[in-house]
């Protein structure tokens, strides 16, 4: 346990020490609904709620719901439709709708190896449509995303009632139709958080976020936000 504590005490200064450029925060609070039946299908609905601290003067309100199908232990695929209203005093107000397609590949271990517990790689394409008020403008991009995830249990080999979880997460995003005008461009993303299982359909999880971002309004220089995320998960 003590090498995986280790392990997180690293990856937050690593994170830490990114943030030599021009700084701004965040705070995000979301809840995810999962639904598993019997067979290869499950389903999520997340509602959710981000918003710009300090002299920022925006907040994001959003609705994510998503299917995934499994058929092999170390292979999933997900299909998930996305809606955000962005409320912002210093641009414009948007409204977007965000349909992904996602391949994810899985590597089914658990209790091994400091506890590694089911790593994965992941490929997302998506399509992201904004509508600009009041200007009334409208922009259609795609773009391309690369993930690397992983947990680490802390006082059990699965995530059983009572336990305690790290995670990490490595994230790229690549435009491939130019940039959409947005005040935060995302560009890449690392995230550092601590889960605890409340109960067997229950778990809490508290993840710092480092994203490194692009004021592409201004065509200004790359930034990074510090965010700080609350999620609340339910299984049913």
């Amino acid at each position: 346990m003590q090498t995986r504590f280790a392990i997180a005490a690293a990856m937050l200064m690593l994170l830490a020490s990114g943030q030599s450029r021009a700084q701004k925060s965040e705070a995000w609070l979301d809840f995810i609904a999962n639904w598993s039946p019997e067979g290869a299908w499950s389903y999520d609905l997340n509602p959710g709620l981000a918003k710009g601290l300090g002299g920022a003067q925006w907040v994001e309100v959003y609705m994510a719901s998503a299917a995934t199908y499994q058929p092999l232990n170390w292979l999933s695929t997900e299909g998930n439709l996305e809606v955000h209203y962005t409320y912002d005093r210093t641009t414009e107000n948007v409204i977007e709708i965000r349909p992904w397609l996602g391949f994810n590949f899985i590597w089914a271990t658990f209790g091994n190896y400091l506890n590694l517990f089911y790593p994965f790689v992941s490929f997302r394409l998506e399509e992201r449509l904004r509508w600009y008020q009041p200007s009334g403008t409208f922009e259609a991009k795609t773009r391309a995303r690369l993930r690397l995830s992983t947990r680490f249990t802390l006082n059990n080999e699965t995530l059983v009632q009572g336990t305690y979880y790290l995670l990490f997460l490595a994230e790229s995003y690549t435009s491939l139709q130019g940039d959409l005008k947005e005040v935060s461009a995302d560009r890449t993303r690392f995230q550092a958080g601590l889960g605890y299982v409340i109960a067997l359909d229950t778990r809490l999880e508290f993840h710092y976020v480092m994203m490194r971002t692009r004021n592409t309004y201004t065509n200004s220089f790359e930034e990074d936000s510090s965010i700080f995320w609350l999620a609340v998960k339910h299984f049913f």
